[in-house]
């Protein structure tokens, strides 16, 4: 324990000399000296010191609990303060000598250590179990000196000097396991539990789970890393993209220029019957314009067992069957489309990019077979009484007119009808038009008619 002490009391002092204070008020000539009385000046984050005021010589006690150097300002008399934050701070304590009134001043070093929890990352290979222990904590925070290991397996406690490379244990069987460390400073004031749960593979493959392209030249592959080993994508055998392994669910996000490519993930170790995924294909989906519709192209998907293909428009099913090509033809004038193609293969979900298009080679038809009359008088003078409408009655399909305000007031459903504009006054009011332009489709035209008498 003596070596511990030693061992503290020198960071504390390495700690005073880092802080660098010009102007420290707590040395020098006629600062006078007093004496500082804690439970204790070091602890664990939220680390709460509470001082004793039980100078005999002096009196009115105050207190800077995070002095910084320069003349001492906003002292507090309360002895008492919580440090939320790891680190080393100067306390400061200022009272009066009863004698003759003259200031003294005392100060001491409060060290708050850190509390994170340690970084634990297995890898899982048969019955064996590799774990890595890294200490997390800031840049300048004092590290944990050691840690006691629990298995999970009833095998007595593994103490373990920190820092530390990979450290390993043999299980009797393959059944799920918790691991529980405990870190440790070399004093005892404090100590924070970080576990793993450990579940042996019941597979004896990796398996994409889902494969995204999630645009011209760029993919996400999202996996499940049974044993936590480092993992390499190929692309047709070749090798795209690492990463470091990590047990759970993971995900490789990586560029790829070359088409008709077939990806499959790669564990580094052969704790596996066979450490390569089953391969997931790109189709290299294609949108092109014509002047009658928009046509969709891809590869063959690969391998040949695939399961809910489907082809989305604007994100609602528009076919569920597996092709090479497709074309909509249901195409207006200046609206903008967006497909993508979603389908299973070796148990992947596969999602397409979304390519989205205005198809500008589509004429726009707008002239419409109907008349509209900009005005109209119902003065009863047998002239333009009303509100008609001529055309093509299999071209009309409604006409809303409306008030000021926006509120609906009239509406006709054919060309039979009219608006007499009795009991409204003289002004000018807006109309939406439903109306089959000279390809059938359908087109809205708002305009506004003038009522005068």
């Amino acid at each position: 324990m003596k070596k511990s002490i030693l061992h503290i009391v020198l960071v504390i002092l390495i700690t005073i000399k880092s802080f660098g204070q010009s102007n420290d008020q707590c040395y020098g000539p006629n600062i006078g000296s007093g004496s500082l009385n804690a439970k204790t000046m070091i602890g664990c984050v939220p680390f709460t010191v509470e001082i004793s005021k039980n100078d005999s010589v002096a009196n009115g006690h105050k207190f800077i609990y995070d002095y910084k150097g320069g003349l001492p300002t906003n002292p507090t008399e309360i002895p008492k303060f919580t440090y939320t934050a790891p680190g080393a701070y100067k306390l400061m304590q200022i009272t009066f000598r009863k004698e003759d009134g003259k200031e003294l001043r005392v100060c001491g070093v409060v060290t708050v250590l850190d509390t994170n929890k340690l970084i634990l990352k297995p890898k899982i290979c048969d019955s064996k179990v590799r774990l890595e222990i890294a200490d997390n904590k800031k840049a300048g925070s004092l590290p944990y000196n050691y840690c006691m290991i629990d298995w999970g397996d009833a095998s007595p406690l593994e103490i373990i000097k920190l820092p530390t490379s990979n450290v390993s244990h043999n299980y009797a069987s393959q059944t799920d396991k918790k691991i529980i460390v405990k870190a440790h400073y070399e004093v005892e004031f404090c100590s924070i539990n970080s576990s793993v749960e450990i579940k042996f593979p019941k597979v004896n493959q990796p398996q994409i789970l889902v494969f995204e392209k999630t645009g011209a030249e760029n993919f996400s592959i999202s996996f499940n890393n049974f044993s936590g080993e480092d993992v390499s994508l190929l692309g047709n055998n070749s090798l795209i993209a690492s990463k470091l392994g990590e047990i759970g669910q993971q995900k490789i996000t990586f560029s790829n220029t070359t088409k008709n490519v077939c990806y499959a993930i790669k564990l580094e170790s052969n704790c596996f019957q066979n450490n390569i995924s089953k391969e997931i294909c790109d189709i290299d989906l294609e949108v092109l314009a014509t002047e009658t519709s928009n046509e969709l192209r891809w590869q063959k998907p690969r391998p040949e067992t695939i399961k809910d293909f489907t082809v989305l428009k604007n994100n609602d099913i528009e076919r569920v069957a597996q092709s090479t090509n497709y074309i909509d033809n249901d195409i207006k004038c200046n609206q903008q489309n967006c497909y993508q193609i979603t389908f299973n293969s070796n148990e992947t979900a596969f999602i397409s990019e979304k390519i989205c298009l205005k198809n500008s080679l589509i004429p726009c038809f707008t002239s419409i077979p109907i008349y509209i009359p900009q005005s109209f008088s119902p003065n009863n003078d047998g002239f333009n009484d009303s509100f008609s409408i001529l055309g093509e009655d299999d071209k009309f399909v409604s006409l809303s007119i409306y008030d000021q305000k926006g509120k609906l007031i009239a509406t006709l459903t054919n060309l039979k009808e009219s608006w007499s504009g009795e009991n409204f006054q003289i002004g000018i009011y807006p109309y939406r038009l439903k109306a089959k332009n000279q390809r059938n489709n359908e087109i809205e035209i708002m305009g506004k008619v003038m009522l005068v008498r």
